[in-house]
């Protein structure tokens, strides 16, 4: 598996990198489709134009991320720590996530549906 800083643009899609630290890694327009990311370290990380569809970040760091313009979709974002980061133009329709979650993610710049009955997901 090669570092973290070198996985731009890489085809990781159905890869499991559940309890990884890929804090600070360069994950520019890398896909990332069907991946397994829970409780994953992203702080930090370049997602950039990263294809995310149906991945599982289940309880992850994005902490001060950058995934603008991400493509999110159908994505498992529950417990998602979305500290400080940038999500301007990132793709969320159809991503599971909590009422707070989804306010962070609007607030940071991501196309969330609101009439996408999917997207949110209720508290247990």
């Amino acid at each position: 598996m090669p570092k973290p800083e070198h996985l731009a643009k890489k085809n990781l899609s159905h890869v499991n990198f559940a309890h990884s630290d890929l804090s600070g890694a360069d994950l520019y327009q890398t896909s990332l489709r069907h991946a397994t990311l829970t409780e994953t370290n992203l702080a930090d990380a370049d997602l950039t134009g990263a294809d995310l569809t149906h991945a599982n970040l289940a309880g992850a760091s994005l902490r001060n991320a950058c995934a603008a313009h991400a493509n999110l979709e159908d994505a498992d974002l529950r417990d998602v720590d979305l500290t400080g980061t940038n999500l301007r133009g990132a793709r969320l329709t159809g991503a599971k996530l909590h009422d707070h979650e989804r306010v962070i993610a609007e607030q940071a710049g991501a196309e969330v549906d609101p009439g996408d009955a999917a997207a949110t997901e209720m508290a247990p």
